[in-house]
């Protein structure tokens, strides 16, 4: 069957179920509600509205005002009474501790002298160089202001040099034939280990330094050290005692020298393979008598082998070694004080390593 076909099929088909049921969908129509409706003049109307409007009503009297109560006064309001305040209690005293004085401070260690310009040696051709080695100080077991060379062996120990005498037969006093006498062998300063020497001497001098200005008081020092020998040497010929110095026999022994320097080495620690591994420096300090370091007694003396930050880190590690091994004191004996008050200390790191 065709589309056709069945437009036509269905067209029919709605004719037929319109024209069967149509009426069946009709409303019923509404009824309209009827009103009669009269013509009446502009008199009647007037007339409808009086009468329709009330008569004249007396005005209602408003109720009185019932008066509100007076109010009541207010009660007088109590005042509290004050509480006597209590009497402050007195404040503690304050106890004022009393400001310690700063300590004074270090003082700034001495700037390093200038080196003094080295003039070129002059080298004779032809001549051969001295190669001799350079002497280097040799340990003592006294210490004492100079250096003492040791004395020959068949010569006696005493606290002042004399050559041998024999008695005069001619002279009319007789006097006691004198021996031959030399002071013990010392050196001027404590030495931490004895320092090796170099494998050769330089190919050629230079000249040496000058002296210092100084000079008057080392005059001094030798000639009274001489006249003094001269004196003793006079006194010992003619039977009279003579003055005794006040610090001979007082010296310090090896034991106690070598004591003091194991107790600073103890506490002395070098950085192998810093720049200050190398610098050798010399410090000097005071000690009081309980063998404690005087504060701002140590100080720098000299150095060699670097400058600058080297020399400085060199000094204060030796500075550390020498507080932090003191304790309650260096032991070193009370009866020579005068001898170990004032010490020079030279600390070699080459030595250190070494030992």
């Amino acid at each position: 069957m065709q589309k056709s076909t069945y437009i036509s099929a269905g067209g029919h088909a709605l004719l037929l179920g319109y024209a069967f049921f149509g009426g069946l969908f009709n409303a019923e129509p509404l009824e309209l509600p009827e009103m009669d409706i009269s013509v009446i003049s502009e008199a009647e109307f007037a007339a409808l509205r009086q009468a329709a409007q009330p008569p004249d009503l007396e005005p209602i009297a408003p109720d009185p005002i019932l008066s509100a109560p007076e109010p009541e006064p207010d009660p007088e309001p109590v005042v509290p009474v004050p509480e006597p305040t209590p009497e402050p209690r007195p404040e503690p005293p304050q106890i004022v501790e009393p400001e310690l004085a700063p300590l004074p401070p270090e003082p700034a260690p001495e700037p390093e002298p200038l080196p003094e310009p080295v003039e070129e040696a002059v080298v004779i051709p032809g001549v051969a160089p001295d190669t001799s080695l350079r002497p280097k100080p040799r340990p003592a077991d006294r210490v004492a202001s100079e250096a003492v060379a040791a004395p020959e062996p068949d010569v006696e120990i005493d606290n002042s040099a004399q050559e041998a005498s024999e008695p005069d037969a001619n002279a009319e006093q007789v006097v006691e034939e004198q021996s031959e006498t030399a002071p013990e062998e010392a050196a001027t300063e404590i030495v931490t280990e004895a320092e090796q020497p170099s494998a050769s001497a330089p190919s050629a001098t230079t000249r040496p330094r000058a002296r210092p200005r100084d000079t008057a008081a080392a005059s001094e020092a030798k000639q009274s050290d001489t006249s003094s020998g001269v004196n003793a040497a006079l006194a010992e010929a003619l039977g009279e005692p003579a003055a005794s110095d006040e610090v001979s026999g007082s010296t310090l022994t090896a034991g106690e020298v070598n004591g003091f320097k194991l107790a600073v080495q103890d506490c002395w620690a070098v950085d192998i393979g810093s720049q200050s591994s190398d610098v050798v420096v010399v410090v000097t300090m005071s000690l009081d008598q309980s063998g404690k370091v005087v504060p701002g007694s140590i100080e720098l003396k000299s150095s060699s082998g670097g400058a600058g930050r080297a020399v400085e880190t060199a000094f204060l590690r030796a500075r550390r070694a020498i507080f932090g091994c003191q304790n309650d004191g260096y032991d070193l004996p009370d009866d020579k004080y005068e001898q170990w008050k004032d010490i020079e200390v030279t600390f070699n790191p080459k030595e250190f390593r070494t030992r």
